[in-house]
Formats: structure tokens, C-alpha cells, sequence
């Protein structure tokens, strides 16, 4: 038996969710492997194998980055076949979700989104109706299970240890790489970004308009946390309700 962990990196190294990630996996009791892809891979295994990864499965080739989703989900598909583990695990974020949906089509395997927490590959947990309810989960179909954990419900805690660094095949065909990213713009934001929060403050239309924000930004900076506001609904033409979300300094 053995898990994988989708582990998502950044120039500064593997990103919180994926430590997270790691944390739960190891809790299952067996073998945890990790798979890291793009620019940076191989120094984020320092890191991953401080989190209890035993292997990290790297690469630094830049297709990964290129091109979102699809040579990974190929790659990755392709470690399954070889490695048999028997969950693969992957953060509730837009990236890891392109890459578990695509995986899933190759293998047939069951995937379950917005789990909470695991205590086993075939048994997950969710929370609805926010966390009023908890829904256990029993996950059948051929292995490997997929499951999508959400950000922030399990303490990424290091345990000490090095990883052994396999280096992946990039060799990704061209039909496979799909779309490419031409251009990126980074978002100036003063803060930490809301996903990396410890506190939350929140406001909404009890505040009375936009200029009262500012105290919310004030408090936020005092603790550390990140700034938020609600969805506002209003009224359309015809009947129809649309929904929007005011964007705050330290939003992602």
C-alpha cells in the first residue's frame, strides 16, 4: 500500500496545501510519495521530505508550467501505472483540480472533492452546510482513489527526514500539452494572501460603503490576517440575480 501526494510548488518552494497534503497521508500508516512538476521541483523535495514524503517524483522542466494541466495529469498518469499507489491526493485549488479531473478520465478511478479529512484511502470526510453537517464518505471503484482535500483543515506539521529525488520523463508529446500560457501578471497585494490567513475579518454592507473598509484593513494588518468581503447579490433587469465578490488588498 502507499499514497501519493500532488504536491504544487512555488519559486519559494512547496506551497502550505501540499506540506498539508503530506500531513494527511501520513496518517494513513504506509508509504507516502510525493510528485512535484515544474520549475523548482527539485529543490522543493527539501522541503516535501522534511513533511514525511519518502519519495518525491520531480521535474523542473518548464512544460509543466507552460502548459496548465494536461502534461501533468499525463505524467502523472503514467507514475500511477507504474507505482500502483493506492490514493492519490490533491489540494481543493484550481490547479490540482484541472490535474485530478484529467487523471481521473485516464484511470476510471473514483474522485471525491472537498473532503476535510481521510482514515483511510477508501474512506474520506466532508463537511456541508457549513461544517453543520459531516458526511462520511466510503470511496469504491479501481485504485487508485482520487481525493481533493480542502486547504487549512489539517496542521502541516515537519517531522524531520531527506527524500529520495527520482527524476521524472518530461518528455510530454505535443498533443498532450493542450493550451499555453503566453503571459502572466502578478497581482500587487499588500497582506498575506486570504488562503494563507490565519484570521479572516470580514465586512459587508453593515459598514456603509467602500471608505470604511479601510478600519478593516487596519485590523487585519494589527493580527496578521487578511482582509474579506462577502458576495453581493442584486437585483437584474428580468428577475435574474447575479453575484459578485468585492476584491480587498490581500485577496489572491
Amino acid at each position: 500500500m502507499g499514497a501519493f501526494v500532488y504536491a504544487e510548488i512555488s519559486p519559494e518552494g512547496p506551497k502550505p496545501v501540499a506540506l498539508e497534503l503530506l500531513a494527511h497521508a501520513r496518517g494513513f500508516g504506509v508509504p507516502v510519495d510525493a510528485v512535484a512538476l515544474g520549475p523548482g521541483a527539485t529543490a522543493a523535495a527539501t522541503g516535501l521530505g522534511a513533511h514525511g514524503a519518502r519519495t518525491v517524483y520531480a521535474s523542473d522542466d518548464p512544460v509543466f508550467a507552460d502548459h496548465p494541466g494536461r502534461p501533468a495529469a499525463h505524467v502523472l498518469a503514467g507514475l500511477v501505472a507504474e507505482h500502483a499507489p493506492d490514493v492519490v491526493l490533491f489540494a481543493q485549488t484550481y490547479d490540482s483540480r484541472d490535474v485530478a479531473g484529467r487523471l481521473q478520465a485516464r484511470t476510471g478511478s473514483t474522485l471525491m472533492a472537498n473532503a476535510t479529512a481521510m482514515s483511510d484511502p477508501r474512506h474520506a470526510r466532508a463537511e456541508i452546510f457549513g461544517g453543520t453537517q459531516v458526511v462520511e464518505v466510503e470511496l469504491e471503484g479501481p485504485s487508485p482513489t482520487l481525493v481533493l482535500l480542502r486547504p487549512k483543515s489539517i496542521a502541516a506539521e515537519p517531522v524531520g527526514g531527506d527524500a529520495e529525488v527520482i527524476e521524472v520523463d518530461a518528455d510530454v508529446p505535443d498533443d498532450v500539452r493542450g493550451a499555453r500560457v503566453v503571459e502572466r501578471h502578478e497581482e500587487q497585494a499588500s497582506g498575506p494572501r486570504l488562503e494563507d490567513a490565519k484570521v479572516v475579518v470580514a465586512g459587508g454592507r453593515g459598514l456603509g460603503g467602500p471608505d470604511a473598509f479601510a478600519m478593516l484593513d487596519e485590523l487585519a494588518a494589527s493580527i496578521d490576517g487578511g482582509p474579506s468581503a462577502p458576495r453581493v447579490r442584486r437585483s437584474t433587469p428580468g428577475g435574474c440575480r447575479t453575484a459578485t465578490r468585492s476584491a480587498r488588498p490581500g485577496r489572491p
